[in-house]
């Protein structure tokens, strides 16, 4: 049972809505991910404080790396051998072996791919690759060879830091008996808190997710893309989504708690973009018609998790229609009752309110 409230200081400020484009002003920031924290009354949702109270409570309990991330959203898409045969890939990697079991040649070219191993097994991204470089065949009787773009050992070496980093990030934030709901926002408040604005440098040799992950730095893609890696660790099913159109090209996340889906937007509510240690909920469980207020189109969504050989044949949608858990008027986190299950906050307007979400 839950008995603790967390709290964070109110937030009165209103945001002026920008999206991802090269050509707009894109959010400032004059304190560093590291030293955004937030004020306390007993527990604050903050990586830094709650992994100091996880240590001193001593919970035998906690998160361990899950190296099969999984999206029932996605699976309706992506057939089952598929995901089983990158499963078999994510084992190989993480021991350093150079073949995995493999169901068939689409299944290698779906775990292989940039995009998919980005997403759901980040150190390995840029850095392994389903292409030939020394006259061997790729796959073949069940068979998927790995090639390795840097030492095998150096590789181990990377995904175990990887795996540590994503571990602390779980412990310090989350309880393992929180609900989705708690897992999100919480989760939110990590990126929040934690991360800033900044482009992804050119020549860095790393993938994008992995770099954001590791430097706290990233765009509107990359910060959606951790936000979703991390929220499947946990087993909310949860995807990147975004619009690309002329005058708005922005990506966020879509999750789905209870069957029903939701717009989280991890760039738009960034604590770094106004020098500010306070939590906005604007931009979290977000309905379709709020993301379209926000001049963000629903109606033909980009899906990065969906290469490109995949787009044509999707027919998924993302509708978002429940806004039972949306705080509107750029409100801010009062506190977070656990037990009682009720989320307390203030609009801009200094009005108070409480929010049941069981």
């Amino acid at each position: 049972m839950k008995n603790r409230t967390v709290t964070c200081v109110l937030f009165a400020a209103a945001f002026l809505l920008s999206g991802c484009r090269a050509d707009q002003a894109q959010p400032q920031h004059q304190s560093s991910a590291a030293d955004t924290t937030a004020e306390t009354s007993v527990t604050v949702l903050s990586e830094e404080t709650q992994t100091e109270t996880t240590a001193a409570a001593a919970e035998p309990e906690s998160f361990a790396f899950n190296p099969h991330v999984y999206s029932p959203k996605l699976a309706e898409e992506i057939p089952q051998d598929h995901w089983e045969s990158f499963y078999h890939l994510c084992d190989a990697l993480r021991a350093g072996e150079t073949t995995f079991a493999c169901s068939s040649r689409e299944a290698y070219e779906w775990a292989t791919d940039p995009s998919i191993l980005g997403h759901l097994f980040p150190p390995a991204c840029m850095k392994i690759t389903g292409e030939s470089n020394d006259g061997t065949v790729s796959f073949e009787n069940g068979t998927g060879r790995i090639y390795y773009r840097i030492p095998v050992e150096e590789y181990k070496e990377r995904q175990a830091e990887f795996e540590e980093a994503v571990t602390n990030v779980l412990n310090g934030c989350l309880e393992t008996d929180d609900d989705d709901f708690e897992k999100c926002l919480k989760l939110y408040n990590y990126m929040e808190s934690n991360y800033i604005y900044e482009n992804f440098p050119e020549g860095c040799g790393d993938g994008a997710y992995y770099y954001t992950f590791m430097t706290h730095k990233g765009v509107c893609d990359e910060l959606s893309g951790v936000y979703v890696y991390l929220l499947m660790q946990v087993g909310v099913d949860a995807l990147e989504i975004g619009c690309f159109e002329p005058d708005m090209c922005h990506a966020w996340t879509y999750v789905i708690l209870d069957g029903q889906g939701y717009h989280i937007d991890p760039t738009w509510a960034l604590m770094s973009g106004f020098d500010t240690e306070k939590l906005c909920l604007e931009y979290f469980m977000m309905t379709d018609e709020h993301r379209i207020s926000d001049g963000c189109p629903v109606d033909d969504l980009t899906v990065d998790l969906l290469p490109e050989f995949w787009v044509n044949m999707s027919s998924l949608t993302f509708p978002a229609t429940d806004d039972r858990f949306y705080a509107k008027d750029f409100a801010t986190l009062d506190s977070l009752d656990e037990e009682n299950k009720i989320l307390h906050y203030t609009d801009m307007y200094g009005t108070s309110f409480e929010m049941s979400y069981r």
